[in-house]
């Protein structure tokens, strides 16, 4: 043990402390970088959700809020704000103060309390004004009134759990019920709370309100659950149909919660373009693609003639291809083998259907082979030499060539590991 020393005033000193005896001047440090933890992994999750290849096509961090989601649907946008907030004990139940900046008991209107058929409220005060302003719903309410229709949703999304106020207040907003008395009371007063300079009906006020969501008991959010990882991996299948390993997903995990903090931390300087912005703080497709086992050629390729599957068809040619030791660039010209065999297949099933049905056998007993390591991938030009012998005096040997004929066996691997 250190030995203690009188000093000055009073207090006592060890001669030669250890760092973790004397008490730190702050710890806030830590809580902030757990904070932007949080806030990562509910963008990076978020972000899956593009390799549906649908609506969702763009992820903004720390921009705006938390984190935006672009939906693009024809030539309309819509954004949906999204604010992460965790608490370490996650049977912590957030209040309507917390929340809303409301007390418990709301204030009195001249006929009785003020809830359904309380009658006119009090009006509140510039105090009460303020903190319902600035609290967290009242923060995401603002980009109701910032971007109009752009707004699609405003979530607060939180490990933790709701009290039975607020819960009340979620399925009444989810309801459409807007005589719930937190709900009236907010809206009521919503032109001044928001400072507004211009007048909106009850409805567009309504309508307002009704976009906010609570999405509470997020594990995935949380810095020290396990959660995220396997939500992250699972959401790769879900949205994508790729299966990855038990190390391809640890790495997947790792390289998308360091691209989401890249793109939190990019600096943004004075008024940003579009593309400023897509380049600094959002994550799209191509994005997610740097960080998947996929090639990238091969994706567009299948997505440009318009595969439903894209993802999973160049997932499948990356990881069978590239165990047979085929480069990115053959994987990729491989793809466009399979995808020439694919159009010329769905031009001539039913005119050529007995021919094709031949072929095909042909085909899938090529691919047999190889599944079960009788042949090597380069093997593969010398056996489709073969069957197009075969078809010298039928009408599909002057269409094939070998190199659609090997799309043809690609095909047969894809529709294999589809199963």
């Amino acid at each position: 043990m250190a030995k203690e020393q009188s000093t000055k005033g009073g207090r006592l000193k060890r001669s030669r402390p250890k760092l973790h005896e004397v008490k730190p001047r702050e710890v806030n440090g830590r809580d902030v970088i757990a904070r932007f933890h949080s806030q990562f992994r509910g963008a990076a999750l978020a972000s899956l959700r593009i390799l549906e290849g649908k609506t969702f096509d763009k992820v903004y961090c720390d921009f705006q809020d938390d984190f935006v989601v672009r939906e693009t649907m024809n030539s309309d946008v819509l954004y949906h704000f999204v604010q992460v907030k965790t608490k370490a004990k996650k049977k912590h139940q957030w209040t309507r103060l917390e929340l809303f900046g409301l007390p418990k008991k709301l204030p009195q209107s001249l006929n009785g309390f003020y809830g359904p058929g309380g009658g006119f409220p009090k009006a509140p005060t510039d105090e009460q004004v303020s903190r319902i302003r600035d609290s967290f719903v009242g923060k995401l309410i603002e980009h109701t009134v910032n971007f109009g229709d752009s707004c699609g949703t405003i979530t607060f999304l939180t490990n933790a759990h709701l009290d039975d106020d607020v819960e009340e207040v979620s399925e009444a907003i989810e309801n459409k019920n807007f005589g719930n008395r937190t709900v009236r009371y907010v809206a009521d007063n919503f032109e001044r709370i928001f400072g507004l300079d211009f007048s909106l009906s009850m409805n567009e006020v309504h309508g307002c309100i009704a976009r906010l969501k609570f999405s509470p008991g997020n594990d995935h959010v949380d810095p020290n659950h396990p959660d995220f990882d396997a939500k992250a991996t699972k959401a790769v299948w879900q949205y994508s149909e790729i299966n990855l390993s038990y190390t391809e997903g640890a790495e997947l995990v790792k390289k998308l919660l360091a691209l989401v903090e890249e793109k939190s931390s990019s600096k943004l300087i004075g008024e940003l373009s579009a593309s400023d912005l897509d380049s600094s703080a959002g994550i799209g497709i191509d994005d997610l693609l740097e960080i998947l086992p996929v090639s990238r050629g091969a994706y567009y390729r299948f997505l440009a003639q318009g595969d439903a599957s894209a993802l999973k068809n160049a997932s499948i040619l990356q990881r069978k291809l590239g165990e047979a030791g085929a480069s990115d660039e053959l994987i990729e010209t491989a793809s466009s083998w399979k995808v020439s065999w694919d159009n010329w297949y769905r031009t001539y099933r039913h005119m050529y259907e007995f021919d094709i049905a031949m072929l095909q056998h042909d085909l899938n007993a090529i691919y047999g082979r190889w599944a079960c390591g009788e042949i090597a991938f380069r093997g593969l030009h010398f056996e489709v030499g073969v069957v197009r012998s075969k078809l010298s005096n039928s009408p599909l040997g002057s269409v094939l060539s070998d190199e659609m004929l090997v799309g043809g066996v690609l095909a047969e691997l894809v529709r294999s590991e589809s199963r």
